[in-house]
């Protein structure tokens, strides 16, 4: 009797260690982080690196372009594009950069990706079966489109409420907003001059930065602020050109790429109030992606952030 027991309590413990084991999930990072795409090593791929620019490590190793990262709401994944089979689509890891998926079984030229609020859905631009910007759910089905943009518009960025979304559009390049759950769209600073480019939300949703050839399209981009109703605009990148900006979690700071020297382009943080701007890498082109850091995760989060794998989406 004795040994029987033992013999089922061995094969419980090695069905629950299975069981573990498949409910592994991937982990966020522990102190805050931004990912980025970089050229240093002679092909576009995506890093790692802390937000004074210390610890840059590569997360992908692919013969392909790797490009346009972003991280999911709770960090624990990173949503990218990729031509690694042959068309530029969006593709997921691992916060680590293991466990590459692709997100859509068809493959189609799907770009410049942002992920809802609440970690279910993405937005991006795509061409098929026009270009627009579209949302889907993180496992590829459910597609919508929800606004036109031809393939020199695009640049979706989803306000934190959930309910609209910021891109620009090609008539010609200004920054429009759709209320998803009515489909009105306005226009962001109607009155300037057009040529506005990556619009990005701050984390309150109270202000947008975006990249702005204010002078013309000729002229460099500079990054630019303003309030939500378009009030209190100014610009933020004191020198020549910026584009890309990501705000920082707490809204303090925006990350922009600036091109340092013809040829050139690296990662700069300026604080929004002081306007104090520091230089994070120094080698090849770097190019802003997304800033994630889990002092800024709500105390309580919803429980799907804190338990959904990339195994269970695919499942549904």
């Amino acid at each position: 009797m004795k040994i029987t027991r033992l013999f089922f309590l061995c094969c419980l413990n090695l069905a629950l260690a299975f069981i573990h084991a498949d409910q592994v999930h991937a982990q966020a990072p522990k102190t805050a982080k931004i990912v980025f795409m970089s050229n240093r090593d002679g092909n576009w791929e995506i890093y790692l690196m802390n937000p004074n620019g210390s610890r840059q490590e590569r997360l992908t190793r692919n013969n392909a372009k790797d490009y346009s990262p972003v991280w999911s709401p709770n960090g624990e994944q990173i949503l990218f594009v990729s031509d690694r089979d042959g068309v530029g689509d969006l593709y997921v890891m691992d916060a680590d950069g293991s466990g590459v998926q692709r997100v859509f079984e068809e493959s189609a030229r799907r770009q410049e990706p942002t992920w809802s609020p609440d970690g279910k859905r993405v937005a991006f631009h795509a061409e098929t079966p026009h270009w627009s910007i579209q949302i889907a759910t993180i496992h590829g089905t459910d597609v919508e489109e929800v606004a036109a943009a031809m393939r020199q518009g695009g640049n979706p960025s989803w306000f934190p409420d959930g309910n609209e979304i910021a891109f620009i559009d090609n008539d010609p390049n200004r920054i429009r907003i759709i209320t998803l759950n009515s489909d009105k769209v306005r226009t962001f600073l109607p009155r300037e001059t057009p040529w506005m480019y990556e619009p990005a939300w701050s984390p309150s949703g109270d202000r947008l930065a975006f990249s702005w050839s204010r002078w013309g399209i000729d002229d460099k981009s500079a990054i630019f602020v303003a309030n939500r109703d378009g009030s209190r605009l100014r610009q933020i990148s004191k020198k020549g050109s910026g584009r890309y900006p990501v705000w920082s979690p707490d809204g303090d700071k925006i990350a922009y790429t600036e091109e340092i020297i013809q040829g050139d382009g690296q990662v700069v943080v300026v604080d929004v109030k002081t306007g104090k701007e520091t230089q994070l890498t120094h080698h090849g082109w770097n190019i802003t992606g997304s800033w994630f850091d889990p002092k800024n995760l709500s105390v309580t989060p919803e429980p799907h952030l804190l338990t959904t794998t990339w195994g269970k989406i695919k499942a549904n």
